[in-house]
């Protein structure tokens, strides 16, 4: 059997390699189970991984699909399909605001709607949930309203101690520019 080894009885890097993805030699029987053991063991896991990514992609396929028959979504758009398509819905265009003025004005137009809009989707979502995670939450709400009630009213409170000086101060420069 030969050594292994290159010129002048030195080992090669290529030898080096060989040996070290070589089958290590086992002396007795009885010490390869571990090593046997292990390698099956990440086989398995190798496999059970494959699986839920397949199985991940599946359901995604399957729920695409799904939302195509209901009409919930378009089905994709492909090159192919004859360049032409559908105009993408538009959604509003973000306004930035110029003042502080104009911010509390876009946010007294557009907070109800955008409020609304999370609320049924919170609803939507809670609905999936099992019926303790839901009454969970419900206890949850109602005790976080209940805690900042007194926020709420003070807020209230000085907002509506602030509306009075602040329309005095107005009244006062409209009549200074006259």
């Amino acid at each position: 059997m030969p050594k292994g080894t290159g010129q002048r009885g030195h080992r090669t890097k290529g030898d080096a390699a060989l040996s070290r993805k070589a089958t290590q030699h086992q002396d007795f029987v009885g010490q390869a189970g571990p090593d046997r053991d292990k390698s099956r063991e990440l086989e398995q896991q190798r496999i059970r991984r494959d699986q839920q990514e397949l199985e991940k992609e599946s359901v995604k396929e399957m729920a695409r699909e799904l939302e195509e028959v209901a009409g919930v979504s378009e089905p994709p758009r492909t090159a192919a399909a004859g360049g032409a398509s559908a105009p993408e819905p538009e959604w509003p265009r973000l306004r930035i605001p110029g003042s502080l003025r104009e911010g509390i004005e876009l946010i007294r137009q557009r907070g109800p709607q955008a409020l609304d809009a999370l609320r049924a989707k919170a609803e939507e979502r809670l609905a999936d949930m099992p019926a303790p995670v839901r009454t969970a939450v419900h206890l949850t709400e109602r005790a976080l309203l209940l805690a900042l009630w007194p926020v709420r009213a003070g807020a209230r409170l000085f907002g509506r101690a602030l509306e009075t000086p602040a329309a005095l101060i107005r009244i006062l420069i409209a009549r200074r520019a006259t």
